[in-house]
């Protein structure tokens, strides 16, 4: 039984290295999109204040900040146990919910720059915590299965053997003590 669980315990090692790899192909990938989605929404941002101004982008800016953030786009899968977040990109339909008056397009622009680069944030981080899972479960299944493969097993296979030897014992004394009786009879 210990060496099936060495087994099964090596499969899923496997598995999850497997998974961290195709995930580690995607990293780059994601770093890259958001990067240039960060670096279009520092643009939008600066247009808008050159055209609105410091003041008013304050302003609007209130309003902007109490919006209320839904990420509805999380959900997990789960890979030999491990719960992995998986991020569906889909952007979210939220009104603006500042005041028209007194803005530009770019302004407009600037805060559909931004929530784009939100939804590569949380990709992003999405990305990471998944990493970060598998790396920690392969790390754990990997000590599992060092412990059963250096420290059970061999402590099975030595007291098998010992109890072989002590079986086989008995039974040439058995055998010594029959021909001893057989002889005397």
């Amino acid at each position: 039984m210990a060496r099936k669980g060495y087994d099964l315990l090596d499969k899923k090692r496997q598995v999850l290295v497997n998974e961290l790899q195709v995930v580690q192909g995607q990293v780059k990938k994601a770093w890259d999109e958001l990067h240039e989605a960060l670096d279009k929404a520092h643009i939008a941002l600066n247009t808008a204040q050159a055209e609105m101004g410091k003041e008013r982008m304050k302003q609007k800016s209130a309003y902007i900040g109490q919006t209320v953030y839904e990420c509805k786009g999380i959900s997990f899968r789960s890979v030999m146990g491990v719960d992995l977040p998986v991020f569906n990109n889909e952007p979210a339909f939220s009104p603006i919910r500042y005041e028209l008056h007194n803005t530009t397009t770019s302004l407009d622009e600037a805060v559909l720059c931004w929530r784009k680069a939100r939804q590569y944030i949380i990709a992003w981080a999405a990305i990471d915590n998944t990493i970060y899972r598998l790396r920690l479960h392969i790390k754990k299944t990997q000590k599992r299965a060092n412990a059963l493969g250096n420290i059970a097993i061999p402590m099975y296979v030595a007291r098998i053997k010992y109890i072989e030897e002590r079986l086989e014992e008995r039974e040439r004394d058995d055998l010594a003590r029959l021909k001893l009786v057989k002889t005397t009879s």
